[in-house]
């Protein structure tokens, strides 16, 4: 557990206390789903923007009509979903090769085509965030747009969206399926690697391996917190006020799950459906993750791809993550064929 995560854990028995000057947590389920859901509570501005990059003044209505526009692409079943890359064998840093082989699958899936080399320049946008590591991937995905005639540029044009509305929608969707679902795949890798038997079902039963799946969001949420502005008061809170939900915190609440801190793929088996408040990996509300059923699928599809010719062996265990993104890092597994 990362420093911040422990600070909030400590808190966490205080649903709605103020943690620090201005800001509250907020644990309670019900209270979660309920604030989550109002249409008051915004997700915080970065301060890196510029121009090139900016979705201006109603950008986030625009966006939300692009979401519309693409529920269709963005609920891929199995047979959808194929993988593009194969895991390397030997000692493997998790987290990238997990990264890798998301990336690729979503390159393609979003773009209808391979596109080499877009996946680096994500990836170093996401690493430096220098505005000029954010024009060249957003120079590089326009020029895929205007010549491409499949996947989600040609939906959204056929949806009258113009090209510059196609590129900073593709550009989003490019930069939140990176590294957020390269971790959460970078942990099923652990997961699996240090429990032969969990292992061995996942290979077998491709619906046990989408359990291992969804233990895995619950236990190790890639967006561990998720703070909201409050445009106006809402309830006891003000307006101006942050409130910092957690997944990681709900999703370890004994009232919610038995033996909340034990990996238990077996508890998704019997229809487990806890209440979304206890478990949002994919956020709720208005911004709920668009893609959250593309990921699970995508996830699903590479573990058992990787599980059936290879097997997963610790090497060296993850250290506590840092900052923003709950991440394996450092961690090492042996990929044998």
């Amino acid at each position: 557990m990362n420093p911040r995560a422990a600070a909030l854990s400590a808190a966490a028995a205080r649903s709605g206390a103020e943690v620090e000057p201005g800001v509250w947590l907020v644990t309670d389920p019900l209270a979660t789903e309920r604030l989550l859901a109002s249409k008051a509570a915004l997700a915080p501005r970065g301060d890196l923007r510029t121009e090139v990059t900016s979705w201006g003044s109603d950008g986030l209505a625009t966006w939300m009509a692009v979401r519309r526009a693409l529920r269709p692409l963005l609920s891929a079943t199995v047979e959808t979903v194929e993988p593009v890359e194969k895991i390397n064998s030997g000692v493997v840093d998790a987290m990238g090769e997990a990264v890798r082989l998301v990336s690729a699958i979503n390159v393609r899936h979003v773009l209808g085509e391979a596109a080499p080399g877009l996946s680096s320049l994500v990836d170093k946008e996401l690493r430096s965030r220098r505005r000029r590591a954010q024009r060249a991937t957003f120079e590089a995905i326009r020029q895929h747009v205007r010549v491409s005639g499949t996947g989600f540029p040609a939906h959204l044009r056929e949806h009258g969206f113009d090209e510059r509305t196609i590129t900073l929608a593709v550009r989003t969707m490019l930069l939140s399926s990176h590294n957020v679902p390269g971790a959460a795949l970078a942990w099923c890798f652990h997961e699996v690697s240090t429990r032969p038997d969990v292992q061995e079902r996942a290979r077998a039963e491709s619906r046990f391996c989408e359990a291992v799946v969804r233990e895995v969001l619950r236990l190790h949420p890639p967006v561990w917190q998720l703070p909201r502005q409050l445009a106006e008061p809402v309830g006891d809170y003000p307006a101006g006020a942050t409130l910092l939900f957690s997944p990681y915190l709900n999703q370890r609440d004994p009232s919610a799950f038995a033996e909340p801190d034990e990996f238990r793929p077996q508890r998704w088996l019997s229809g487990a459906r806890p209440a979304s408040g206890s478990y949002f990996p994919f956020a709720l509300g208005p911004r709920f993750c668009p893609g959250s059923q593309l990921a699970l699928t995508e996830l699903t599809v590479i573990l058992s791809t990787v599980l059936q010719s290879h097997r997963l062996v610790p090497h060296r265990a993850p250290v506590p993550s840092r900052g923003v993104l709950h991440a394996p890092r450092k961690l090492r597994i042996c990929v044998e064929s």
